[in-house]
């Protein structure tokens, strides 16, 4: 081959290889249309899966989202209706946090005030029976109430790996040592079919009328040594991690730092472990971090302050590295909600003025704002139900097309899904093709009825 030949071969294979690098990169999982100029795509807007969902999804290390994957039902949303009480069991206090179904039951959160005054159940409801049961009961009756008798409230219930995972938000009188003294918390785990075991109770008869300790966790609950509290767990990386207000390992319970935590669960000692706290000087406060989502293979988490001076809005973990984030002006807001749903992250905040927010992100950075309508009140929860997405607020139930919000139905009591506590908002849940909401009014289960 002559050497002009040989040049002319470089130059064909110098120019192949620079064709290939020039490509378009790959259009990083779930993302939007960058064409469509709406804030979901017209796939999503129409309820049918995207053609290219699967493809984009199995980019992905792990799907996002929260929970095992919920079925949304078939067909299509109401266009008018109302909420109907189905009803509520003896122990559904005063608010439901969280709905979620499993194993052909709903399940839902309860507390009265969550990490303020003791009581934290789960209840169960069956459609085919219309029966509410108590799934667990960590309310710890006959004890003296000082310091937290009972366990102060269940914020969320998760559907993970085939089981319910509960996370203590508040311990009774801070934990009871089974791990580690000055403090600790616990996530309970149901088994396949959504049992619980029962608390514990080894006192005799005769200690129980004298008021002695007895309903200690059960033997399958799980241990976050050193927590104060525990307010979300999910699985990421392979792992179970749970979100909490801990001591740093190289502090002592009740004094210095107080910071919001990431723990991993140890699965070969059945406990969980702290991994990174946040932020890094955390004397002089009390920080929690708090609910959590998978997006785009990175966890994020909201944050609380107790006294009200943080400056970033978020946490995003990588695996390795912790970082703040800001999206609001002032910075501060609380988390309520986090849902995913293809390719779009909804993020509902009450912000540091008071005023609740819808937001949605496509990049996991950029934020926008969705305009709701006026007196519908905040936003409590957002579901994809059916063929779309809907939000539950104080006054109203919207659909949401694109970043556009329309009345399904309001109501007059301003009780009924209030939000007043960030901690526990008014859930919503897709159970057997029927959309169903949590009371702040006195623990019942609403089902949503289409109009004739």
């Amino acid at each position: 081959m002559t050497r002009a030949r040989q040049l002319d071969v470089r130059r064909l294979l110098l120019a192949l290889l620079l064709a290939a690098c020039d490509k378009p990169a790959a259009v990083p999982p779930h993302a939007p249309d960058a064409d469509s100029g709406s804030a979901s795509d017209s796939a999503a807007d129409s309820g049918s899966d995207a053609a290219s969902a699967p493809d984009a999804e199995a980019a992905q290390l792990e799907p996002d989202g929260d929970d095992d994957r919920e079925d949304p039902g078939t067909g299509t949303r109401p266009t008018s209706g109302k909420f109907v009480r189905v009803g509520r069991s003896w122990l559904s206090l005063s608010r439901v946090c969280d709905l979620t179904p499993f194993d052909g039951a709903l399940y839902a959160a309860h507390a009265y005030q969550p990490l303020g005054v003791d009581g934290a159940t789960i209840t169960r409801y069956e459609r085919d029976t219309n029966k509410i049961s108590v799934a667990f009961d960590w309310n710890r009756p006959g004890e003296p109430t000082g310091g937290g008798g009972a366990g102060q409230g269940f914020v969320r219930v998760h559907a993970i790996g085939g089981k319910l995972w509960v996370p203590d938000a508040d311990p009774p009188y801070d934990g009871f040592g089974l791990v580690d003294p000055g403090t600790e918390g616990y996530v309970f785990v149901s088994d396949e079919h959504g049992a619980f075991a029962k608390a514990q109770n080894p006192a005799r008869k005769d200690e129980e009328r004298k008021r002695k300790v007895h309903y200690r966790p059960p033997s399958t609950a799980i241990v976050i040594p050193r927590a104060y509290h525990d307010l979300d767990v999910i699985r990421f990386q392979g792992k179970m991690w749970a979100s909490t207000g801990s001591v740093p390992p190289s502090e002592r319970a009740w004094h210095g730092s107080s910071p919001g935590a990431l723990n991993v669960l140890d699965e070969t000692k059945n406990r969980f472990q702290y991994v990174v706290g946040y932020p890094e000087d955390a004397t002089q406060d009390v920080w929690r971090l708090t609910f959590m989502v998978r997006y785009r293979d990175r966890l994020y988490s909201g944050i609380q302050e107790y006294y009200p001076r943080e400056t970033n809005d978020y946490v995003v973990f990588d695996g390795k590295t912790l970082a703040g984030k800001r999206v609001t002006e002032d910075g501060g807001a609380e988390t309520l909600r986090w849902y995913a749903d293809r390719g779009s992250l909804y993020w509902i905040t009450i912000d540091k003025d008071g005023t609740g927010v819808l937001r949605v992100t496509h990049d996991g950075a950029t934020w926008g704002a969705i305009q709701l309508p006026p007196g519908v009140g905040r936003p409590a929860d957002i579901v994809r139900f059916r063929d779309g997405l809907v939000v539950l607020t104080d006054r109203a139930l919207l659909r949401l097309d694109g970043e556009t919000a329309t009345a399904i139905a309001t109501w007059d009591d301003k009780k009924l899904f209030a939000v007043t506590d960030f901690f526990c908002a008014a859930p919503l849940a897709v159970y057997q093709n029927e959309l169903y909401a949590g009371s702040q009014k006195d623990g019942a289960l609403y089902r949503f009825e289409e109009s004739p």
